[in-house]
């Protein structure tokens, strides 16, 4: 099932895309059964929401970086 909080907002990924992320970054493979998935796109949310507090806080991604709060790239 894919899930998109805000198709038209470019800070939220869809369920789909977290999945597809964890795969090419080797975060689990394929075959993962739906707990590990559940688990990592849980993981993954928290981040983005404490990302896009921040950002918010700054008032945009730019400034939010140039903050040194700003996660590496």
């Amino acid at each position: 099932m894919v899930v998109n909080i805000n198709p038209t907002d470019p800070f939220h990924l869809t369920d789909e895309e977290i999945h597809e992320l964890a795969i090419f970054t080797g975060t689990y493979s394929e075959d993962a059964d739906e707990a590990t998935i559940q688990k990592w796109r849980k993981a993954y949310r928290d981040a983005e929401t404490d990302t896009n507090t921040q950002i918010a806080k700054y008032g945009s991604v730019e400034k939010w970086y140039e903050s040194g709060e700003g996660r590496l790239l």
